[in-house]
């Protein structure tokens, strides 16, 4: 495999850094601290240029706070200049990953999405009698950053940029994961960082380097024809249940390589014919695809709060147009049109 150097004069150029500031500016402008940012972004831009080319750049203090949809996360928000470094870091870098990703991942990646994953699903949902649907348990806390640092050094070679990167990645962890080596005593123990802040670009994309092991191996070594991933929920098919079994068992082995741990109540086989839930969506090996039911009971929830907030002048009524909107657009995407009648009409 091919390692890439001279990759961070590239990551740190003033092009560069300005083209990700833009990026992670898309939508923020309006509100701080991207108002700020944007206030003086061409000072800004080169003073992180001069930072990071001096290597005196270190990364700043997460805020951070709780959302509760569809469970509870704890969100990690970097300061906005950090966020410009992460776009800057997966601007260079990502390409140089995504010709080695395999074509069924379809997570944060260009071209992809939760709407390419259902329609991929539905594909192998008609082709195999069986689907074994898995999932890792408290994935982004989980993933080791030394094994992390070393699948990337598998593809960048440059020095410079793995230290910028093993920067951002200690600047959170989760929590600590003690090793003792083979004929060491009970001072020898390693200690290895583990966690991924949810929230930054870089986490998203370094989440879907840790597990492209995991891919190639289920498609190569294991030469299972039927597989998707979405981030760390993926699905194996197969017309026989034995050796799906078999399978999952070798799958289960891989993770617990990478320090990581099946979900036990995610991790079932299920018919086709009987619907497997993927990604938002329910689809049939007879071709049907419906909308999750928790999925819309969620929506249906926000929309009478959203409705009650616009008649107490408490949010524009043209916010509420858009959230139903964008609902609706994601929706049609399933054999939804009675569900958008039922919801809508109450």
């Amino acid at each position: 495999m091919r390692r890439h150097k001279h990759l961070f004069e590239q990551v740190v150029s003033l092009h560069n850094l300005l083209a990700a500031a833009r990026g992670a500016l898309r939508g923020k402008r309006c509100r701080e601290p991207g108002a700020s940012f944007y206030a003086g972004l061409e000072s800004h831009v080169v003073d992180l240029h001069t930072e990071l080319s001096t290597d005196v750049y270190r990364p700043g203090a997460y805020h951070y706070f709780r959302i509760h949809e569809p469970k509870e996360r704890i969100v990690a928000a970097a300061p906005f200049r950090d966020r410009v470094v992460h776009h800057a870091v997966v601007r260079v870098i990502q390409p140089l990953f995504e010709r080695r990703f395999i074509e069924d991942s379809f997570a944060c990646r260009p071209g992809k999405g939760t709407h390419a994953a259902m329609r991929r699903a539905a594909q192998f949902s008609q082709r195999f009698r069986y689907a074994l649907k898995c999932d890792v348990e408290k994935y982004f806390p989980s993933i080791d950053h030394g094994v992390l640092l070393s699948l990337v050094a598998r593809v960048v070679g440059d020095g410079r940029l793995l230290k910028l990167i093993g920067q951002i990645l200690a600047s959170h962890h989760d929590r600590v994961r003690h090793h003792w080596p083979a004929g060491g005593d009970l001072f020898d123990v390693v200690l290895h960082p583990c966690g991924l802040p949810i929230g930054n670009l870089t986490s998203q994309f370094l989440a879907n380097v840790y597990l492209n092991s995991l891919d190639h191996f289920v498609k190569h070594d294991l030469r299972v024809k039927g597989y998707l991933r979405y981030m760390d929920d993926f699905v194996l098919f197969g017309d026989d249940r034995r050796r799906l079994k078999e399978q999952g068992r070798q799958v289960k082995a891989k993770l617990a390589d990478l320090h990581l741990r099946m979900h036990p109540d995610k991790y079932r086989l299920v018919p086709t014919r009987c619907g497997l839930d993927f990604v938002g969506f329910v689809v049939r090996a007879d071709g049907r695809i419906r909308v999750r039911t928790a999925t819309a009971r969620r929506f249906h929830q926000r929309f009478r709060a959203m409705r009650w907030e616009g008649k107490q002048q408490r949010r524009p009524m043209a916010s509420v147009t858009t959230r139903v909107r964008a609902w609706i657009a994601h929706v049609k995407h399933a054999q939804s049109e009675g569900l958008r009648r039922a919801v809508l009409s109450r």
